[in-house]
């Protein structure tokens, strides 16, 4: 026998009275249509900028209400990235407030005065062996509760269970981690989901002990942090080429790159991407800078011999055309370092490039076998040690030129 079909108006009805009464019991309003503004609020993603162009391109920033996974060896600048970024958002949003818990006594006062974060709105929480990790993530639970912006978590590598603090050196604790941390996922990512809170955590690669081939290191603290982070970023140091733009202060800073290798939570854009920026040692991430390399790439200033000349649109580029500035300035300057010194003095001539070059990419695709073997593992479909054999071997020959 047939079932009787019923109309969209009986169905519209019948699940309304649902929807009323589950909201009625539970006492605010937990299901509703996607319709229902406060519903479409809470499940829009909404992101933290970070301080560098190139960055907030690639994956649009740290999303509020997710998880996001900083990733990367030792050194990379994973901790001065997230703090920097902390810090630029301070500067945007006076209600700005952070958390920070430190498990790897990488955080110094240096740091926090360099990238301008305001004290009193910044909280630390130093781990304590007696209570753990345990402690650290009840810790982190309630001031996503109590309504702080982000919470940094410094790294879950470091965040010790309390076992493992309370038995001796020798005694085996097989999977402790993972296990706190699965846990810790199982409360804390309904918690953020709600309070908008964005969490970031730093993460460390160990190392497969028995691999013979490939990259022995992996993402360490079990498959839980797989599934439930949205955003995954790699940082890694890249050496600075002849004729790059800082080759001749190549002593004075640092560039990273930044691969996307997981983002759940832009749709429309390419989710396997990576993007470089540049770090000033004392100074932080020359976000001037990424303008002034897209000025050269986008033809708008030409170094020719020693001299660099910044040309105004539809014009021939021959001396005399250079673009004049309303202080009387001519935009032509002696050397690379003078033309960075005039561009982080003069707002103008920075505001005009920086108008000009809206448009222009500061990412790149990460290469096709790559994103394949990364989208099988974000799948789950592939082990962990499965997945960082056949990076390897798609990563070593671009490294090599690095």
């Amino acid at each position: 026998m047939a079932r009787a079909k019923k109309s969209k108006a009986e169905k519209m009805k019948s699940l309304k009275g649902l929807i009323s009464g589950i909201n009625k019991k539970v006492g605010e309003n937990v299901i509703n249509f996607a319709s229902d503004q406060e519903m479409a609020d809470r499940i829009k993603i909404e992101f933290l900028p970070t301080k560098s162009h190139a960055l907030n391109e690639a994956f649009g920033g740290y999303p509020k209400g997710k998880m996001t996974i900083v990733t990367g060896m030792s050194d990379c600048g994973k901790t001065s990235r997230i703090l920097e970024d902390i810090g630029h958002n301070m500067q945007l949003d006076p209600d700005f407030i952070a958390g920070w818990i430190e498990s790897e006594d990488s955080l110094s006062d240096e740091m926090i005065e360099l990238f301008g974060v305001d004290r009193d709105r910044f909280i630390i929480y130093q781990v304590d062996p007696e209570g753990g990790a345990e402690q650290a993530m009840d810790f982190a639970i309630a001031m996503a509760e109590n309504g702080a912006d982000a919470i940094v978590i410094n790294s879950l590598r470091c965040l010790t269970p309390s076992k493992e603090f309370k038995d001796s050196v020798g005694d085996a604790n097989i999977g402790l981690q993972a296990r706190v941390n699965a846990k810790f996922m199982r409360k804390m990512i309904p918690v953020i989901g709600k309070t908008g809170t964005a969490l970031i955590c730093t993460q460390h690669k160990s190392t497969v002990i028995g691999k013979m081939f490939g990259d022995p290191m992996e993402l360490a603290g079990g498959h839980a942090l797989r599934y439930n982070n949205m955003l995954t970023l790699d940082l890694n140091k890249v050496s600075i080429q002849k004729g790059d733009m800082y080759f001749d202060m190549k002593d004075q800073c640092m560039r990273i790159r930044c691969r996307v290798t997981k983002n759940h939570c832009c749709p429309t854009k390419n989710p396997y991407v990576s993007a470089d920026y540049t770090v000033i040692v004392g100074k932080g991430t020359d976000t001037r800078g990424e303008i002034i390399q897209a000025g050269f790439d986008m033809g708008i200033a030409e170094k020719v011999g020693a001299w660099i000349r910044v040309y105004p649109d539809n014009v021939e580029h021959e001396k005399g055309n250079e673009l004049v500035l309303s202080n009387g300035d001519v935009c032509k300057f002696n050397g690379m370092s003078a033309y960075i010194d005039y561009m982080n003095d003069n707002d103008e001539l920075y505001e005009y490039i920086k108008a000009r070059v809206e448009g222009h990419s500061f990412t790149e695709s990460l290469p096709e076998e790559e994103i394949a073997i990364l989208e099988k593992a974000n799948a789950a479909d592939m082990s962990e040690e499965e997945y960082m054999e056949q990076l390897d071997e798609v990563l070593a020959p671009n490294e090599e030129g690095n």
